[in-house]
């Protein structure tokens, strides 16, 4: 999904991928890129991905008990989130995160989970502006 950025601050790990630190409504984000080049101050259009971590059902539906939308940064990873948000759609199914909307897969086709609550432990944010 598109989103507005601000590109605030890169950090090569060599000349094609990096990380790179971002804000989306004041708010600041880090994620990683290959194959891009951004510049500090840039204001971009650009799709996030994700890897996630694995769950059970019963902790994705019960874990955001104060039904938030917003992705707290993990203690342990630079660009790893734990995602608090709500069922947009399935097929894919999209989760809006507050700032972020994430597809985050095809793992239910039950549409009983339009707007649920969920818990999502996001390894690692992807930032890209490629076209696919």
């Amino acid at each position: 999904m598109k989103h507005q950025i601000k590109i605030i601050s890169t950090d090569l790990m060599d000349r094609f991928e990096g990380t790179v630190q971002f804000e989306i409504n004041g708010n600041i984000y880090s994620g990683f890129f290959y194959g891009e080049e951004f510049k500090t101050g840039q204001l971009i259009e650009a799709d996030l991905g994700h890897l996630e971590y694995g769950l059970n059902w019963d902790v994705i539906f019960n874990e955001n008990k104060n039904k938030e939308l917003k992705l707290e940064q993990a203690n342990d990873s630079e660009w790893g989130y734990y995602g608090y948000g709500k069922i947009k759609s399935i097929d894919p199914i999209i989760a809006d995160f507050g700032d972020i909307q994430l597809d985050i897969g095809n793992w239910t086709n039950d549409p009983k989970v339009i707007e649920e609550y969920i818990y999502w432990k996001i390894e690692r944010l992807d930032i890209s502006t490629n076209k696919d």
